[in-house]
């Protein structure tokens, strides 16, 4: 059944994530600022959209998740864990697809679909 197919899909997901955060964000002890977080999120974007980076050396170089140890990789999630505002950009990627600047209570998100 296509229908069940589909909420199956969307119960579960595996996202690769980079993430920028600053000063008053969500779990950030550092001391970048907002501003400072959303230029470098930017130009992190643009980086691997001209391929001058690939996503998984920008994750490690530059995310301040955790994954950043799995080169983004989020592992596999139930969307009604994560942040919302995370999951709706996700919804508007294709596969294989990187996504803009996605701000969330954490920071500023560059997300690719797996």
């Amino acid at each position: 059944d296509l229908h069940l197919s589909i909420r199956r899909q969307r119960q579960m997901c595996i996202r690769d994530s980079i993430l920028i955060s600053y000063q008053g964000a969500t779990r950030y002890t550092g001391v970048k600022i907002q501003e400072e977080a959303l230029f470098e999120a930017v130009r992190i974007r643009n980086e691997i959209a001209q391929g001058m980076i690939t996503f998984e050396d920008a994750a490690v170089k530059y995310s301040d998740c955790p994954s950043k140890q799995n080169q983004g990789n989020l592992g596999t999630f139930k969307p009604s864990t994560m942040d919302q505002d995370f999951v709706a950009f996700i919804d508007t990627l294709q596969v294989g697809e990187v996504s803009g600047v996605c701000p969330t209570v954490y920071g500023y998100h560059i997300i690719r679909k797996n």
